[in-house]
């Protein structure tokens, strides 16, 4: 008979996704005394536990240990932290869905739009949030994360009827020392994420170059300058009025912000892998068409990800 968590005898937090993000959130849960499963779609042969090892901003290296599950265990899923690349969410919430117990809590971690939907009709007896973050991390080796850079966490519900839940799971989440706070319209947060990734992914990945360069290099600036205006067209044709008016000005903070950064579109395209292309600007021209609403640049630059991708896998 299945035990009914409480507080003495907490949900384990299952974390899908073992990259930089996977891993960085999953040492943050398992420090604070949650039970937590990794999962993974080949777990170690020799062993159902694995440890963590986490790279401090102070320099500070700590240890932890996480259970291995494999994705074709049967145990349930009450609580999912889903930190794949847009493309491979669906695809591997699939081949957990028959898991995920009625009423689980999925919280979703990724960039870009245009799958929100898909996974509230994959899981309809979920409960959906959506995350945004700006915590820097990157992998050193596997299973072993060094955290870059402290941002934090935007997190709501996909569903207003779940709004109510969010204030909880956010001090959950943020137990382990990652910040995370409520936002007061994810969709809208989402939007404006997704603007600002419009404007910077794709020509830091085909130019090959760091977020800083879209600013100092003359003509990479008047092409960023462009492109900002072709978004706030359309952005406000779609109805983001506040996210038009400050796209430009928002892109450029988070490029100086960022300037040594490569972008993650970039890293996946410089190491032949599939990038988010489809659901950042790929989900923004499909609106835009939808709407009659022009976009040429962005068109341009989503066809010449999609090349170069192509190009790679060949």
């Amino acid at each position: 008979m299945q035990q009914t968590p409480t507080r003495e005898t907490p949900a384990t937090w299952h974390v899908l996704g073992a990259g930089a993000m996977g891993c960085l959130w999953a040492s943050s849960l398992a420090s604070c005394g949650n039970a937590v499963r990794l999962l993974l779609r080949e777990p170690p042969a020799q062993a159902r536990s694995l440890d963590i090892r986490l790279n401090g901003l102070d320099g500070s290296r700590r240890e932890v240990q996480v259970c291995a599950d494999g994705t074709g265990d049967a145990s349930p899923i009450l609580k999912l932290l889903a930190c794949t690349k847009a493309p491979a969410l669906l695809p591997a919430l699939e081949r957990i869905a028959h898991r995920i117990a009625p009423g689980a809590t999925v919280v979703l971690l990724q960039n870009g739009m245009g799958f929100h939907e898909a996974v509230a009709a994959l899981l309809p007896g979920a409960r959906v949030f959506c995350a945004l973050t700006t915590e820097g991390a990157f992998r050193e080796g596997a299973f072993t994360v060094h955290h870059a850079g402290r941002g934090e966490t935007l997190l709501g519900a996909w569903s207003q009827t779940d709004a109510a839940a969010a204030p909880a799971l956010a001090a959950e989440l943020g137990r382990g020392g990652l910040r995370v706070r409520i936002a007061e319209d994810i969709r809208e947060a989402l939007w404006k994420k997704l603007a600002v990734n419009c404007a910077i992914n794709p020509l830091t990945a085909l130019h090959g170059c760091p977020n800083g360069a879209l600013l100092e290099r003359p003509a990479l600036r008047r092409e960023f300058d462009a492109l900002c205006a072709e978004l706030a067209t359309v952005l406000k044709g779609l109805g983001h009025t506040d996210i038009a008016t400050s796209i430009g000005q928002d892109a450029a903070r988070v490029a100086q912000a960022t300037a040594a950064n490569r972008s993650s579109m970039r890293q996946d395209l410089e190491a032949g892998r599939e990038t988010e292309i489809a659901f950042i600007t790929g989900f923004l021209c499909e609106r835009a068409r939808i709407a009659g609403l022009p976009c040429p640049l962005n068109e341009a630059l989503y066809g010449a990800v999609r090349e170069r991708e192509r190009r790679a896998a060949n």
